[in-house]
């Protein structure tokens, strides 16, 4: 698998032009200007202001001549740093330059403000490359040296550096506060540096996996690159476009771009450019499976890197180098290219985002090597590393996307402690990623109370009505875009610094277990897949086929399943896939699934064995992992004397109910827009009818009362059931953006759209919350789960939440949703009564499609009745 840093060396400070792209303006002026130094020295900051630096350097060179004879000493020394850009891409090294710029600090000409604030930007934009902890401190002296000179365009550029040297130091939350700040005012008046962190914010994106999201950004400093006189050439960009285009699959495109650049730089032998493009392009070449081509860019990449004693850049592109030898199995240039890694990332210690990488993917070359101790030293440290680098992560989604970046760190782990048959340290590694979000949240929950909104609030629930009421793309698209400006600036919600979630014990899960369960962990890898089987008294390890084989073959059936068809010999090879070959499956009858990978979005409840679905001999519950499974049993909710018993939401509702089982009415929609909110006929019938079968007291907010506002007042915390029959909308590019759709108010105080990042901040108590929406489950699929508005509900703390796999339909689910709180009336356990009103449906002649895309997450254990049957009260609260 291959790993890219956070931002490589594209973001330069604008070093990467190229000079011919901006020749015809430079002359033109040139013509027109004075030859006075101090005339040729304007025109050189106007273009270095654009980070045209090369077009620049002849205009500083020929200033500096003219101000020292002139005797302007100072001045002179001004323009002779700022040479030192456009060097950086020759064979000058840039650890040579930094002690060059150290030195011209102590000079007496670098005590003119104007000369100090040079020779620190300089100084500051080569250190970016170099050492991001220098580089902080310097930018911070930027900024300060700047505002008392009133350079406050400049002084917003370094605090956007700063965020960037943040986010190589691993400080993600503070990074992305400082470059949206800049880049806000950079988007209003100043356009290089909107170029540069609209570049920044792009390539960021990419490096988080999110190709199409990244796209905007980056075509963005593309296009005000273009419309912008003399501004340097958007590399940047142009890189980090190569790599989205090869993200989304677009390879050819991805191919021809870089080669365009690349007979674009070569004639003026940038090496800083030239080391970044063959990087990238390798990534193409291996995500084509073209090795060969792969391995020689990459070699050439690291020439490029060592000219320049680029330390991160050899840090990288080595890392990389020894994952392509060790995938053709060179374990001897491997070994020498993952030390060569290392060892450069020592110049830069405290930069750590490569080192669990680079430390694992040597543990994986040691192991083949036969030395088993020192691997297995190695994987601990990689680990210790990585939850220190997570521990910085400011977003549950960022949190993800790094945990997916570096699964090799901890299923790497497990797979070698598998194959040494140390099952439970196999157990405890895997554990340290899974379910690692939901741990945090359960265990250092923030609760956000009701409260007035600000300003970003406001401007937010605006746009997301605007959108909601629009369905013309372009406007929709303006819209869309303002909307992740606004996004970006809302507080993080994870707390800074946080502790490293505990992974549970072997022996306290398998206290955790009554006869009945198995516990199956998944964790699907190449070229070999395991299941860690858990019951009371047994811990077991068994092989299962590649992910490749199990991704495909599980993404098959479920769309097989959604298309309604039966195709009972996938369902028999899956089943004999991932649980034939278990025992304790045929010993127990409940089954604790922790999925993996394609995994999280298969019902195993169709799964077929000898002819006849699973569910008609096994109940089957989903968990996060191990360790949530662990909380969320052993966790007491707080009964009150005056708790509610049920809160029951139908917004779209309708009077004229539909008399067939299955009806053609679906709960999804797609854009958002108000236009597909098409009314729900059997939700109110399904949230009346539960709520007859449960004690009360209990409330339900029905049509034009069912609004995100009324939903948000209520005493959340004080429910023990909820039913949410709404629609349902998954953002697979967002999954922030996932969102259960209320009904619209006037005014909209709130925009109707309950995300997820919203669901992660309420208060909840409840033993079960039901989201009969459709999609409620699916997100985009990592190796530490999947981001949906299921596993919200349980962050927010809710112990067990139906959800819904694919979309469903409206008439369908209101049977199946009263047939199972009948059963939780006549006292059944969740996991048992959601597979009886399953049975129930199967036995009617539904097909999968009606009954398999409901699973239940959490602990499967426990009614919502009290076994005396006796209502605490028999008052109503009807909105």
């Amino acid at each position: 698998m291959r790993i890219a840093a956070p931002l490589p060396l594209r973001i330069a400070a604008g070093l990467l032009a190229v000079a011919s792209l901006g020749a015809v303006g430079y002359h033109a002026l040139h013509r027109r200007d004075s030859h006075s130094p101090e005339a040729l020295l304007a025109r050189a900051d106007h273009l270095s202001w654009l980070n045209s630096w090369i077009m620049a350097a002849p205009l500083y060179r020929q200033a500096e001549v003219g101000l020292r004879q002139k005797g302007q000493f100072s001045k002179a020394l001004y323009a002779q740093v700022s040479e030192m850009p456009a060097e950086s891409e020759s064979s000058v090294t840039i650890p040579a330059q930094i002690a060059l710029l150290r030195h011209d600090l102590t000079l007496p000409e670098a005590h003119d403000p104007e000369t100090r604030l040079r020779i620190l930007t300089i100084l500051g934009m080569l250190e970016t490359n170099y050492d991001a902890g220098m580089a902080r401190k310097t930018w911070a002296a930027v900024e300060t040296l700047a505002l008392r000179q009133h350079h406050f365009l400049l002084a917003s550029r370094a605090v956007g550096e700063q965020g960037i040297a943040a986010f190589l130091l691993g400080d993600i939350g503070t990074a992305k506060k400082d470059v949206v700040r800049a880049w806000t005012v950079a988007r209003v008046a100043d356009p290089a540096a909107h170029i540069r962190y609209a570049s920044v914010y792009g390539a960021g994106l990419v490096e988080l996996h999110k190709y199409q999201e990244a796209l905007d950004p980056l075509n963005e400093a593309i296009r005000v690159a273009k419309d912008t006189p003399d501004a340097a050439y958007p590399s940047i960009a142009i890189t980090a476009k190569i790599e989205a285009l090869s993200g989304l699959g677009r390879n050819k495109e991805a191919l021809a771009l870089a080669a365009a650049e690349l007979q674009k730089v070569s004639r003026y032998h940038l090496a800083g450019h030239l080391y970044e493009l063959y990087q990238v392009r390798a990534a193409v070449y291996e995500s084509a499976g073209q090795w060969g081509p792969a391995i020689s860019d990459l070699v050439e990449s690291a020439r490029y890197a060592k000219q320049l004693s680029y330390w991160r850049g050899l840090t990288q592109v080595e890392g990389l180098l020894a994952e392509a030898y060790l995938h053709q199995g060179n374990l001897k240039p491997a070994l020498n290219a993952v030390n060569e890694a290392i060892q450069a990332n020592e110049q830069i210690p405290d930069e750590m985002y490569f080192v669990p990488r680079d430390l694992a993917l040597k543990a994986r070359i040691m192991a083949r090597l036969g030395n088993v101790k020192m691997s297995n030293a190695l994987y601990e440290k990689s680990a210790d590393m990585l939850d220190a680098l997570l521990s910085k992560a400011p977003t549950p989604s960022i949190e993800r996307h790094l945990l997916n970046d570096l699964s090799e760190v901890y299923a790497g782990y497990f797979a070698s402690l598998v194959r040494q048959g140390k099952l439970t340290d196999a157990f405890r590694a895997i554990e340290r990623a899974r379910g690692r979000v939901e741990v945090q949240a359960l265990t250092d929950h923030a609760v956000v109370a009701p409260h007035e909104p600000n300003p970003v609030d406001r401007h937010l629930t605006a746009l997301n009505v605007a959108l909601l009421n629009t369905d013309n793309a372009a406007a929709r698209g303006r819209i869309l875009h303002a909307i992740y400006g606004a996004e970006q600036q809302l507080n993080p919600s994870i707390p800074a610094d946080s502790t490293p979630p505990k992974p549970v014990a072997v022996a306290r899960l398998e206290s955790d277990l009554n006869a009945s369960e198995v516990f199956l962990e998944y964790v699907l890898a190449n070229p070999q897949s395991y299941v860690l089987a858990i019951t009371r008294d047994t811990l077991r390890c068994y092989m299962l086929p590649s992910k490749s084989v199990l991704d495909q073959d599980a993404g098959k059936y479920r769309s097989e399943l959604i298309r309604q068809q039966a195709d009972p010999t996938l369902g028999q090879r899956l089943f004999d896939e991932l649980l034939g070959g278990i025992p304790e499956v045929r010993e127990k009858r409940a089954l604790i699934v922790v999925p993996d990978g394609k995994l999280d979005l298969l019902p195993f409840s169709a799964l077929v064995n000898d002819g006849h679905y699973l569910l008609e001999s096994h109940q089957v519950t989903t968990v996060p992992s191990g360790t949530v499974f662990d909380i969320l049993r052993h966790r007491e909710n707080s009964v009150r004397e005056d708790n509610l018993a049920y809160l029951g939401v139908a917004a779209w509702i309708s009077h004229s109910p539909k008399t067939t089982l299955i009806a053609s009415t679906r709960r999804a929609i797609r854009g958002p827009e108000r236009s597909e909110f098409v009314a729900l006929p059997e939700s109110r019938y399904e949230v009346e009818t539960i709520a007859k079968d449960l004690p009360q007291p209990d409330t339900l907010l029905l049509g034009a009362q069912a609004t995100e506002t009324n939903f948000k007042h209520l005493p959340l915390a004080r429910y023990s059931v909820m039913d949410l029959a709404l629609h349902g909308y998954v953002n697979p590019e967002f999954p922030a953006r996932s969102a259960l759709i209320f009904a619209p108010e006037r005014p909209p105080i709130d925009d109707g759209l309950l995300e997820v990042r919203e669901i992660r901040n309420l208060h909840l108590n409840a033993s079960l919350v039901t989201l009969s929406a459709c999609d409620t489950g699916v997100g985009p699929v990592g190796e530490e789960g999947v981001a949906d508005i299921e596993n919200a509900f349980l962050d927010a703390g809710a112990q067990s939440v139906v959800a819904t796999l694919w979309k469903v339909e409206d008439q369908a689910t209101a049977h199946l949703m009263t047939t199972f709180y009948a059963q939780l009336a006549r006292h059944e356990e969740k996991a048992e009564a959601l597979r009886q009103a399953q049975l129930e449906m199967l036995r009617e002649g539904a097909p999968p499609y009606y009954w398999a895309g409901f699973v239940l997450d959490g602990d499967p254990n426990g009614g919502i009745v009290q076994k005396s049957g006796g209502n605490l009260d028999s008052s109503r609260n009807v909105q």
